[in-house]
């Protein structure tokens, strides 16, 4: 017989409950992961509680051995089960997928060692229990893999709760305190393997975990098992009744039987129907309540964000060092920075809300004001039209005056934006600073234009003739006649930056002049062919020229011209490895001229193809192949270009070669 006493009562039960927890939530969903992993975990409990409760009870020792191997089993995969099943509830088995093979891999260590006289080491009475185990040497080990896991699950767990939604978080909540409560009461039964004596209250903790679970299960709908609890109370009501029915002893009985299972089943198709709406509706109310939390905080983190960017805005447009003034559809200011009361030499509170024609004067250079619809802040409301003037006036060679309250003024390069919402102009932006300064560097950069003009110039064309006539001479060394040449290329290359350098600098300043007569195309390419052919011997390449005979004259600047070109067939040359292929093409398409320079050189690296035409740069390939060069010739060839109505691109692939496009307008004579 059995004995029976406290230890055996709590087991049994919490097998039994723990294994209907399990088979319950199985059947009602076999496909979920959580629902599968909490069946596994259950059958675990279950085989190690009713282990525990066979090996404390029987009389016979073989029995306590078969029961002791069963239990120890299930007690090296509850961990295992434990882990996968928090993982799956939580949503994390990818996530964390190593861990749970580590998990695998030490339980699979223990189960090895489970049978063996290393995991436990004999069998013996103790205390009021018919056997209990005595720990083998790696005994302690399993203890603590047993509990390192189980801590790391409620970890994750724990962490988990911060961020669900209020069911799942409830529901969380629920596991991880049943389960605390589950392994401590459980665990209790350690002490008795480690010959520590203890009273035996701590187990009826065990006892809790499925009744806590349980009720999670039909308060919170842990996984999802409220409705089969009620379709299995519901189906043996009808099953009783049915079989009331059919035992009936006369046919008053079996209508009454009869009546009775209508009324149930519709009464129990009802609950069920209930049971359905009320989770239907509780997910629902759940999911709005999630979505309404979610909407609160993403307004709540947009209205921060935006707060702050106006903070930050203003931060930025008070330090600014230009002027800034804000003005309304109706003209009235609404915003200046102190850069601009500074400049303007107004105090705090003198602009704002007033209309910006009684704050801000602008005066062309003949000293008129600029009134109505010529003021750029005017334009811009009316208009649409984005304003932008330098220190040279910009396209409309325009210069604005701003007056200050003591009415001296100052130039200013001016932006005027408007301030556009949807298709209406809601007000206008002006941003000017003062360029007094960089007025005066212009005039400074003219200055050296006249001055490299007439004092660089005049000596590197006097080192030029005399190279020329010095090199005639028959009684010259030939070491004395190539020292000659160098010098003679030297200085060609210097008059040739100092035109680039003087033709930027003019163009940079506004200050250009485009002298256009009567111009032969063919001639002048021929001409810059022909200054180049002692290089293209030199490298043994091909060149060749494909132009129209009937080409008509134009009226073009021919030294701007030639710059351009010059610039490029040079560079196509020199970037061309020996014997390869460099070619000029003229075509004339839509009252255009359009140019083509190819080579078959190293070609430009596709990363640095934007910054082609900057000043002073040059392609990384470009500094091995040629050190010498400066950077500012492309830089002058679009300039050049652009000034004369055209345009300049290019096609480049790095080691097959670039072509160059030119653009310009046909403008017959």
């Amino acid at each position: 017989m059995i004995p029976i006493n406290y230890f055996n009562v709590v087991l049994l039960l919490g097998s039994v409950v723990a294994l209907g927890c399990g088979i319950l939530s199985y059947f009602f969903n076999t496909k979920r992961l959580v629902n599968r992993s909490w069946l596994w975990l259950n059958i675990a409990v279950t085989f190690w509680s009713l282990g525990y409760f066979s090996m404390i009870s029987t009389s016979s020792k073989e029995i306590a051995w078969y029961s002791n191997w069963i239990l120890h089993a299930a007690a090296i995969l509850i961990p295992i089960f434990y882990l996968n099943f928090v993982l799956a509830i939580t949503d994390k088995t990818e996530k964390l997928k190593k861990l749970l093979y580590t998990a695998y891999f030490f339980g699979f260590v223990f189960e090895v060692f489970n049978p063996t006289k290393f995991f436990i080491q004999d069998i013996k009475p103790k205390f009021i229990f018919n056997f209990v185990c005595d720990a083998g040497p790696i005994y302690f080990y399993f203890f603590l893999y047993f509990f390192i896991f189980v801590a790391i699950s409620e970890y994750i767990l724990y962490r988990s709760i911060k961020t669900e939604s209020f069911l799942i978080s409830r529901q969380l909540k629920y596991v991880i305190s049943s389960a605390f409560f589950g392994f401590l009461g459980g665990g209790s039964v350690f002490l008795l393997t480690f010959n520590i004596s203890f009273p035996p209250y701590p187990l009826i903790l065990f006892a809790l975990y499925p009744i806590v679970i349980t009720y999670a299960i039909v308060r919170y709908k842990f996984m999802d098992a409220k409705v089969a609890m009620t379709e299995l109370f519901t189906f043996a009501i009808w099953i009783l009744l049915l079989m009331r029915m059919l035992l009936s002893e006369n046919i008053q009985d079996f209508f009454i039987n009869f009546a009775m299972l209508a009324s149930v089943f519709v009464i129990g198709v009802l609950l069920i129907r209930s049971s359905l709406n009320d989770i239907r509706q509780n997910e629902q109310l759940e999911k709005l309540a999630e979505d309404v939390k979610k909407a609160y905080e993403a307004e709540k983190l947009a209205k921060e964000r935006v707060e702050a960017a106006q903070v930050e805005d203003e931060a930025l447009l008070t330090s600014i060092g230009d002027g800034v003034v804000a003005i309304d559809k109706e003209g009235k200011i609404m915003f200046i920075n102190r850069a601009a009361q500074e400049l303007l030499g107004l105090k705090n509170g003198d602009a704002i809300n007033k209309p910006f024609e009684q704050v801000l004067t602008i005066e062309n250079e003949k000293g008129e004001a600029i009134l109505g619809e010529n003021n750029p802040l005017r334009q811009a409301l009316t208009s649409g039209k984005k304003i932008i003037t330098d220190a040279t006036g910009g396209e409309k060679n325009i210069v604005y005056y701003y007056v200050r309250a003591d009415k001296t003024k100052f130039p200013a390069a001016v932006t005027v934006a408007p301030v556009i919402l949807g298709k209406k102009i809601i007000g206008a932006v002006d941003v000017f600073r003062d360029v007094t300064v960089e007025r005066q560097i212009d005039r400074s950069k003219g200055e050296f234009v006249s001055l490299a003009s007439h004092q660089l110039r005049t000596p590197l064309t006097a080192i030029k003739w005399y190279s020329e006539v010095l090199e005639k001479e028959n009684n010259l060394s030939a070491k004395a006649k190539r020292c000659l040449r160098e010098i003679y290329h030297g200085n060609e290359r210097m008059i040739k930056l100092i035109d680039i350098m003087l033709n930027i600098s003019r163009f940079e300043a506004g200050k250009i002049k485009i002298n256009a007569v009567p111009t032969d195309i063919k001639k002048i390419l021929e001409d810059i062919i022909n200054e180049q052919k002692s290089e293209i011997k030199k490298r043994s390449q091909k060149f060749a020229l494909e132009c129209p005979n009937d080409l008509p004259k134009v009226l073009l600047d021919q030294n701007l011209f030639r710059l351009i070109f010059q610039n490029l067939i040079s560079n196509a040359i020199k970037y061309t490895p020996k014997e390869g292929r460099v070619s000029c093409k003229v075509a004339k398409k839509d009252g255009m001229f359009l140019f083509e320079v190819a080579d078959t050189g190293i070609g430009i690296p596709e990363a640095q193809q934007k910054r082609v035409f900057e000043k002073l740069f040059r392609a990384d390939n470009a500094f091995t192949h040629e050190p010498e060069g400066t950077g500012l010739g492309l830089y002058a060839a679009k300039m050049t270009a652009e000034g004369l109505g055209g345009k300049i691109w290019f096609k480049s692939k790095q080691g097959k070669g670039t072509t160059f496009f030119v653009e310009l307008p046909l403008n017959l004579t």
